[in-house]
């Protein structure tokens, strides 16, 4: 058997991690001198109550090495081979980490993989590779396969509050100060495994037609599923859903919640969606 392990940036819920039998490693979130485990102790609906109410702006941190190497050596105790596919490492250390407890074990029945993503086209390629475990996928397939689908994978983001990208020093406070004031949304994606902004929207429907618009143009293979993820943002989510619906089958697609590690620079309101590139 092939047993799948990611991390807490892939977004997908618990509850759903349980169903499809994907073992996460979360990563911890820190508001000042408090320290909480992204998923377990500090749940996404909690995590932007504290964003609101708590002056300290949050930060996060990569698992240990010793976190990984427990959940491999599980895994491996059962007979089961690795495939862990996680946030890109240009984002965060949680690759190296687990590059450091694959090594510390000296199994050659770990693959992991850096997808370059993170969250929602994160949460899918697990979705896909959960799927491919039940077909009877072997490790060293479903390795080749989801590196493969990591390069036509794509994230777009957008953003309905500039208020977190500035305390997090992603932006000026000018510039903070001037979208606002001009209701300007910026919609952000994931290019070479670092977020990059890709475009700005005036007001909330434009905002949600450009996530469209931006997938039209890169060309979504159908033959895969979309996943849509919102931060505190239900209202943006079913309007993001509906505006796809409306040219694509999104009846298979996904929901997760945006986490600490992208939530911490978007703030509440984001909804992102993700899905696979035609070749």
């Amino acid at each position: 058997m092939v047993q799948i392990i990611t991390d807490s940036t892939c977004d997908i819920s618990h509850q759903r991690l349980e169903d499809i039998g994907v073992v996460c490693v979360p990563l911890t979130v820190h508001f000042g001198e408090k320290t909480f485990i992204d998923g377990e102790n500090l749940t996404a609906k909690e995590f932007y109550e504290y964003l609101r109410t708590d002056s300290e702006i949050p930060t996060t941190a990569q698992p240990t090495p010793h976190s990984f190497q427990e959940a491999f050596q599980t895994a491996l105790d059962k007979g089961d081979e690795v495939v862990c596919i996680l946030i890109s490492g240009k984002l965060s250390g949680t690759v190296q980490s687990a590059h450091i407890a694959k090594d510390a074990l000296g199994s050659d029945k770990i693959w992991i993989v850096d997808t370059n993503q993170v969250c929602t086209s994160l949460g899918l390629l697990v979705e896909i590779a959960a799927k491919r475990v039940k077909e009877g996928a072997t490790a060293k397939e479903l390795y080749h396969e989801i590196t493969e689908l990591s390069s036509r994978a794509k994230i777009y983001a957008a953003i309905e509050t500039l208020k977190y990208l500035r305390k997090g020093g992603r932006l000026s406070g000018t510039a903070a100060i001037v979208g606002t004031m001009l209701n300007l949304h910026p919609i952000v994606t994931v290019q070479d495994g670092l977020v990059l902004n890709t475009a700005k929207a005036k007001g909330k429907k434009k905002m949600i037609s450009i996530l469209k618009d931006l997938a039209k143009a890169d060309g979504v293979d159908e033959s895969y599923p979309f996943m849509f993820c919102h931060g505190a943002a239900e209202e943006n989510l079913e309007l993001a859903r509906e505006c796809f619906a409306e040219d694509y089958d999104i009846s298979n697609g996904f929901t997760g919640t945006v986490g600490p590690v992208v939530g911490t620079y978007s703030g509440p309101g984001i909804v992102a969606i993700g899905f696979i590139i035609k070749k």
